[in-house]
């Protein structure tokens, strides 16, 4: 007890020293932290689908020809032309299936109430690829992406049903309001499943075909 005493005196007589040494610690704690995070989020716990090790993610790194204007979405190598996806979709052998997916900044808005996000636009295959089940209705399929802007439909991530919904099941045939656009509510991703871009967790999925109307301004020629 007097050796805690002792140091608390110290402590206080040196109180620039003690701020200094408290936020060193508080920033070596949370970097360390988020570090982990990371490195949890990609070594040691495998996506919540089916057959994670079975999964694997396409690049390209020779030259590709038209806009390198592309790191909204990611390294130039990891990203496809909308018609390259398609040919490959539609030639490719190798593969059970193929998927796309590009994230977006979401504003959502629901019975007056708006917030910010992050959404993701996937292809139809995005979820059958992945071998998921929705908490409740149904996720998006080939159904949803056949035509640019016939589908809007939106599936809701478990996390934010919970936050904005109160897992009310009543959200289904809902509109929602995603970047000014009204979406119809289709379903709810499973729970514990975040996506599949590391460090972003969409609050919403939105059919790729409904890209131009979620990214105005967005290049033509790639996601």
């Amino acid at each position: 007890m007097f050796n805690l005493k002792l140091a608390f005196r110290t402590l206080f007589k040196s109180p620039f020293v003690t701020v200094v040494a408290i936020i060193s610690l508080a920033l070596g704690i949370g970097a360390n932290a988020a570090i982990f995070s990371i490195f949890n989020h990609m070594l040691l716990r495998p996506l919540p689908v089916q057959e994670p090790a079975r999964l694997v993610n396409l690049s390209a790194p020779g030259p590709k020809p038209g806009s390198q204007s592309c790191g909204i979405a990611g390294e130039c190598e990891d990203v496809f032309s909308y018609a390259m996806f398609r040919d490959l979709e539609r030639t490719q052998t190798v593969f059970t299936g193929l998927a796309a997916h590009v994230v977006f900044g979401a504003n959502l808005a629901y019975q007056g109430q708006t917030m910010n996000g992050d959404g993701m636009l996937v292809s139809g295959g995005y979820f059958p690829v992945l071998g998921l089940q929705p908490a409740i209705g149904r996720l998006l399929t080939s159904n949803d992406d056949r035509a640019v802007g016939e589908s809007p439909v939106v599936v809701l991530s478990h996390g934010y049903w919970q936050a904005r919904f109160g897992s009310n099941p009543n959200v289904l045939n809902q509109q929602l309001i995603v970047n000014g656009q009204y979406l119809t509510i289709v379903g709810v991703a499973p729970r514990g499943f975040e996506g599949t871009s590391l460090g972003v967790k969409p609050e919403v999925f939105v059919p790729i075909t409904l890209r131009a109307a979620m990214r105005p301004g967005s290049k033509p020629d790639f996601f």
